[in-house]
């Protein structure tokens, strides 16, 4: 990056990015002065939005959004009477079409924020869009569903090609928009694959309630995989690093596996027991990926499993609760001690 003066150390880019992932700076900052020393040290303009963190300007821009998805994706799917699927689709269509050509100019223009929020809505649109060819073409993958508003509270068959058309538009538009929201809409129809996919599939196995349980797993661990690669190629590059491309992928991940998992039966203490640690696990990952999403769920896992022990396996042990103070008070106690070493340790 800058060539070494007299006895002064200099620093590479790889130099930062490794200063970042040992936590000696942030990730943010890291990218900020692989910014700043590329364009020679010069200040960058000054962005024309205020949507660092949580204020007035972040409070409108996504409460519009989501009231334009709510009022495009649920409300005009009940209008069936009298726009018919024909009527509804034009209508869809022109929204998305306002709505992408606004987006795509407010982002040319300096408010990249903003546009990509109305990309979003228009992609957002795709559900209801395919549902409305689907009826006019008179086609469906497993019988005719039902109406639109249907969609979201029931799991039917017939479902699937809406999602699957979701998340390729979603997809095709985070090709060429870079916006870490536009993932939302993608795991989110992901996540709801998972639940109509087993359905779609038949068959008793399929039909049952563990089958459905074994495909959101699956599809849910399949969402977070696609997570890492967005986190590792989008959100981990100099340029795109200060979006986050995976947020919604681990979220709605986990939903679907750490979901079915948890609401599955077992007889077995040793399945238990391999459940909490998995969440353990979960925990760890989330040490290392710095994701609050992992440590979340991971964390509620842990306490659903302690609750059981104390439930059913020590419900007649009064020593139960002083054990697990005992164990808590020395976790925070060993974490203490491990900071006081690391910080005593030679440079």
């Amino acid at each position: 990056m800058t060539e070494p003066v007299g006895d002064q150390p200099s620093l590479s880019e790889s130099d930062l990015l490794r200063a970042a992932a040992e936590g000696v700076v942030s990730r943010a900052d890291a990218e900020a002065l692989i910014e700043w020393v590329r364009r020679g040290g010069r200040s960058a303009p000054a962005p024309l939005e205020r949507t660092k963190g949580l204020n007035w300007v972040s409070v409108l821009y996504y409460g519009g959004a989501l009231l334009m998805i709510a009022a495009c994706a649920w409300f005009l799917g009940d209008k069936w009477e009298a726009l018919g699927s024909r009527g509804v689709l034009v209508v869809v269509a022109i929204y998305a079409a306002v709505a992408t050509w606004v987006g795509v100019t407010l982002r040319r223009r300096g408010w990249p924020v903003a546009g990509g929020l109305l990309i979003t809505v228009a992609v957002c649109l795709t559900p209801l869009a395919t549902y409305c060819i689907e009826d006019l073409v008179g086609w469906w993958p497993a019988g005719q569903p039902g109406r639109y508003k249907d969609y979201y509270p029931w799991i039917r068959a017939s479902w699937i090609v809406m999602e699957l058309a979701a998340v390729a538009t979603a997809g095709f538009a985070l090709w060429f928009v870079r916006f870490g929201f536009l993932t939302a809409p993608l795991a989110f129809s992901l996540w709801f694959f998972s639940m109509d996919l087993a359905a779609y599939a038949g068959g008793e196995w399929w039909d049952s309630l563990d089958g459905r349980r074994w495909v959101s797993m699956a599809v849910g661990l399949a969402t977070l995989a696609f997570g890492f690669v967005l986190d590792r190629g989008l959100t981990r590059r100099p340029g795109d690093g200060r979006q986050d491309f995976a947020f919604w992928c681990f979220l709605f991940g986990m939903l679907a596996f750490w979901g079915a998992l948890t609401s599955m039966d077992s007889d077995s203490e040793l399945g238990k027991a391999l459940y909490a640690l998995l969440n353990v696990g979960f925990l760890a990952l989330a040490v290392w990926s710095r994701r609050v999403t992992f440590l979340v769920f991971g964390g509620v896992g842990v306490h659903a499993y302690l609750g059981h022990l104390a439930v059913e396996v020590f419900k007649d042990s009064a020593l139960f609760p002083f054990a697990l103070v005992a164990v808590g008070l020395s976790m925070i106690l060993f974490a203490v001690a491990m900071q006081r070493l690391w910080r005593a340790r030679p440079a």
